[in-house]
C-alpha cells in the first residue's frame, strides 16, 4: 500500500496557489494542517448563496442499494444517500454545542449524539414516560412535503399521521424488524402534531433506534410508499433538499428547496438554509479516482479520507485543509458460533486472537488507530483501559502465535482448520486486513480463505447467517449501547448480528432503565465480551477530513447524527474569489 501512495505522490502534478489565513480559519481546530504561505484574496462581506457543494460520502464507491430507507436491502447505506432530503425527529445541535458554539462536542461521532447535545429537527420536544412504556414526539408546526409532480403530490403539511405511518412501516419492514420486534409494539398519532412510540420493553438505545438513527428514525411520506420508495422519481421530503437527478453510476444531486423551514444565523444575521443551490454526491467506485478527484478540486469535500495518504496529499494539494479524527468505526470479525463446530469453542476464537499481530494491521492498513477500541472507546464511562482488564483479556491481545498455536494442539487441532473470511469488495481496507490474517494465522496451521462480496450481497450474507467469518465494517466504538444491542439482538433470525448465541447479560444490560446501573453493567459487559473472544476487533483508524478553502462556515463537523454530512452541508457557503484565485 506503501509504495501504491509513493506512487500516486509521484505523478500528481502540485497546484498552485495558496490560502489567506482567514480563509483557514474555519477549522476551528488545532488538529489541522494547512499551507504555511498566503496571497490575498478579495475580502467577502458575508455569506453568499449559490453555488454547488459537491460531497465523497461514505457509501460512494457504489450505487444505492435502494432508496426505500425502510425496504431497502441494506438500510445502512440507503440512510447515508437520502438525508438531503428525508429528516429525522432530532438530531444534533452543532450551532450550540460544536465548534462553531461552545465547542463542548465535535460532532465527529457518527451513531452517538449525547442527549445533552440534541435538538429537535421535524419535533419541537420528545419525553419518555415514567414508566419508559411511551416515546412521545411534539412535532413542529408548518414543516412542510415539498411535493412531487412526478407522482402527482402537492406539497401539504407533514402531520403525526405521516409519523405514525413511518413508524409503522419501519417496525415491519422485513430488513428492520431484528432491531423492533423484541421492545416495540406500535407507533400511534395521537393528534394532529403529536406521536408516540409504544413499547413492551425498555431498550436503552432508544434515542439511537428512534431519534436520529438514519434509517430506523427516518420519516417516510405515505405519498413514496405508495408510488414506490425505491425509486429515486418517487422521492419526497421536508429536507433542506430536493431529490432532482440520479445518474446509475454516476451521481446524485439535491436541488436547494426553497421552503425549506430551517435557518441558521452567521455573525448574528440570520440566513434561511441551505445557503447553496446544488448538493452533489458522487459514485466513484476506486480510491484512486477518489483522491484524484479530490487533489483536482472535483470534490469540494470528503470528510473520511484514509489517514495514509495524509503525507501524498500534503504534498500533492497544500492548499487542502486536513482534520485528522477518530472514524468512531472498528472492523470487527464476526465468528459464527451457531453454525461453525470450530469457531464455537473459545480457545479456538482465543487461539485466533492471539495470532492475529493486531497492531501490525493498524499500522500497516490505517496509519494510525488506537488499539483498543471495541466494544467501547476511551473517554467512555464503561471504558476501561487494556492493563486494567484481566490478564487473561490482556493475553489476547499480545501477539503471540506460539501460545496460539499450543492452545489450538489443546482444543483438538494440533494440524490447525480451514475458515472463511467473507469480506466487502468495496472497501480496499478489508482486502488489506484479509490478507494479513491469512498470512497471520497461516503460522499457526489455520488454512483462511477469502470470499469477496459487494455490500448488499454482504448484507444478506450477514442476514442470512451464510458465513464462517465476517469482517463487519463501521461498528460503532462510540456508542456504548451499540455492541451490547449486538448481543441482545443476536440470534439467527436477526441481521443485527446473525450466527451468534443471545447474550442474556447484554439484554439485562439493555433493559436496565438507571443509567448509572446501567454503565457499571457495561463495562462488566465489555471485559466479558473480549474475554469470551466473541469477536476480532481491528482497531478505531484515524481518518483524514479533507476540503478546499472556498468552504466558509464551517468548523470539521462531519455528523449530525447517522453518517449525515447534510447538518453541515446546509450552512456551508461556496466563496467564488477564493476558488478563483487557486485556479478553480
Amino acid at each position: 500500500m506503501k509504495k501504491k501512495i509513493l506512487l500516486l505522490g509521484m505523478i500528481i502534478v502540485l497546484m498552485a496557489g495558496t490560502v489567506t489565513a482567514a480563509a483557514l480559519s474555519s477549522c476551528g481546530s488545532s488538529s489541522t494542517t494547512a499551507a504555511t504561505t498566503t496571497t490575498t484574496t478579495p475580502a467577502v462581506s458575508g455569506p453568499q448563496t449559490g453555488g454547488t457543494l459537491t460531497v465523497l460520502i461514505d457509501q460512494a464507491n457504489q450505487d444505492p442499494p435502494s432508496w426505500d430507507v425502510h425496504l431497502s436491502p441494506n438500510g445502512g447505506s440507503t440512510s447515508v444517500w437520502v438525508q438531503p432530503y428525508i429528516e429525522w425527529m432530532a438530531g444534533g445541535d452543532i450551532d450550540k454545542y460544536g465548534p462553531r458554539g461552545s465547542n463542548v462536542f465535535k460532532f465527529n461521532s457518527w451513531q452517538y449524539i449525547p442527549t445533552a447535545y440534541q435538538t429537535g429537527i421535524l419535533a419541537n420536544s420528545w419525553e419518555m414516560s415514567p414508566d419508559a412504556m411511551h416515546l412521545t414526539f411534539h412535532l413542529k408546526q408548518g414543516i412542510m412535503w415539498t411535493g412531487n409532480a412526478h407522482i402527482g403530490m402537492a406539497a401539504r403539511e407533514l402531520t403525526a399521521d405521516d409519523a405514525a405511518f413511518s413508524g409503522n412501516r419501519a417496525i415491519n419492514a422485513p430488513g428492520l424488524k431484528a432491531y423492533f420486534s423484541t421492545w416495540c409494539v406500535d407507533v400511534t398519532a395521537v393528534d394532529r402534531y403529536t406521536v408516540t412510540w409504544n413499547f413492551k420493553s425498555y431498550q436503552a438505545n432508544w434515542e439511537f433506534f428512534n431519534v436520529y438513527g438514519g434509517s430506523n428514525a427516518a420519516v417516510f411520506s405515505p405519498e413514496s410508499d405508495k408510488a414506490g420508495g425505491a425509486d429515486w422519481k418517487n422521492a419526497v421530503g421536508t429536507g433542506p433538499f430536493i431529490f432532482t437527478d440520479y445518474i446509475s453510476g454516476s451521481s446524485a444531486t439535491f436541488s436547494k428547496n426553497p421552503n425549506y423551514w430551517g435557518k441558521t444565523t452567521i455573525n448574528g444575521k440570520q440566513y434561511q438554509m441551505p445557503l447553496i443551490d446544488k448538493l452533489v454526491f458522487p459514485i466513484i467506485p476506486d480510491q484512486a479516482t477518489q483522491l484524484a478527484a479530490l487533489r483536482t478540486a472535483k470534490l469540494d469535500w470528503w470528510p473520511r479520507v484514509p489517514y495514509t495518504y495524509k503525507d501524498t496529499l500534503t504534498s500533492s494539494s497544500p492548499n487542502l485543509t486536513q482534520y485528522a479524527y477518530a472514524s468512531g468505526d472498528d472492523t470487527i470479525f464476526v465468528m459464527q458460533r451457531l453454525k461453525s463446530p470450530d469457531l464455537a469453542k473459545l480457545d479456538v476464537r482465543r487461539a485466533l486472537f492471539m495470532a492475529t499481530d493486531f497492531n501490525t494491521i493498524n499500522t500497516n492498513v490505517y496509519g494510525k488507530a488506537d488499539l483498543l477500541a471495541w466494544p467501547v472507546t476511551e473517554g467512555d464511562p464503561s471504558f476501561t483501559p487494556l492493563n486494567q482488564l484481566p490478564a487473561s483479556v490482556q493475553d489476547l491481545f499480545t501477539y503471540n502465535p506460539d501460545k496460539a498455536k499450543a492452545l489450538l494442539a489443546s482444543a483438538g487441532y494440533p494440524n490447525g482448520f480451514k475458515v472463511n473470511i467473507t469480506i466487502n469488495g468495496t472497501l480496499p481496507a478489508q482486502q488489506d486486513i484479509a490478507s494479513s490474517l491469512v498470512a497471520q494465522w497461516g503460522k499457526i496451521g489455520v488454512t483462511a480463505d477469502i470470499t469477496v462480496l459487494d455490500s448488499t450481497a454482504m448484507q444478506a450474507a450477514r442476514n442470512n447467517s451464510t458465513f464462517t467469518g465476517l469482517l463487519a465494517w463501521a461498528v460503532s466504538t462510540v456508542n456504548p449501547l451499540t455492541p451490547a444491542t449486538y448481543g441482545e439482538h443476536s440470534n439467527m433470525a436477526s441481521n443485527y448480528n446473525a450466527g451468534e448465541p443471545i447474550d442474556l447479560e447484554a439484554v439485562a444490560t439493555i433493559q436496565t432503565i438507571d443509567g448509572v446501573q446501567r454503565a457499571a453493567k457495561l463495562k462488566q459487559l465489555f471485559s466479558d465480551m473480549l474475554n469470551d473472544a466473541e469477536y476480532l476487533p481491528m482497531g478505531n483508524p484515524q481518518i483524514l477530513n479533507c476540503y478546499w478553502p472556498w468552504i466558509k462556515n464551517y468548523y470539521n463537523e462531519t455528523e449530525g447524527g447517522y453518517h449525515n454530512v447534510t447538518y453541515a452541508a446546509e450552512r456551508m457557503w461556496i466563496d467564488p474569489a477564493v476558488k478563483k484565485s487557486l485556479g478553480y
